[in-house]
């Protein structure tokens, strides 16, 4: 009986230690630090079903805007996925670029694709983006630090430029590309 209760009482010290002793990554900064996610600032974030999803300027690529996905589970977060590197051109009135930024390996329920971009045209006041035999999404226009940005969560992953339109405050097409 003194035996057990030593070894339950070690074992209970042993959890306890490597309870208290596990990394407690309780921030998305401290997730995209983990994963060596250098950034200048996070310029939006957003809460999905799927985690959070992150614009940020890499410290590398200045100017720029990136996305990733940070899992969240109980109180620790994980960087899961994260794509491209978008310039905010002033020279153009929109850029774009399509990612999947959930879990990599083809499983379907974990992808995650994001179609999304920065409006330098002060004149663009909506974004809307038509896959093929669908109507046209509203894309979520946000301002940051840098510039604009948009973006819009899409349903299934696809392969090919969709129609993504800049809408002026009459709803005039003023930007168009794709279709």
């Amino acid at each position: 009986m003194k035996k057990k209760m030593v070894v339950g009482g070690f074992a209970i010290v042993i959890l306890l230690v490597f309870f208290f002793k596990r990394e407690n990554i309780n921030t998305i900064e401290k997730a995209m630090a983990k994963a060596n996610m250098d950034y200048e600032q996070i310029l939006h974030q957003v809460d999905t079903d799927k985690g959070v999803v992150v614009f940020y300027e890499p410290v590398d690529d200045p100017n720029c805007c990136s996305i990733g996905l940070i899992e969240k589970k109980s109180n620790n977060y994980k960087w899961v996925f994260g794509s491209g590197n978008i310039i905010f051109d002033y020279d153009r009135d929109m850029r774009y670029m399509y990612c999947n930024i959930g879990r990599v390996g083809g499983d379907i329920e974990k992808s995650f694709p994001v179609e999304y971009g920065v409006v330098m045209n002060s004149n663009i006041e909506q974004v809307k983006v038509a896959l093929r035999d669908e109507e046209a999404r509203d894309a979520t226009i946000v301002e940051t630090n840098l510039g604009r940005i948009w973006y819009l969560f899409l349903d299934k992953q696809i392969w090919y430029t969709p129609e993504i339109l800049g809408l002026d405050s009459d709803g005039e097409i003023i930007y168009s590309i794709g279709k």
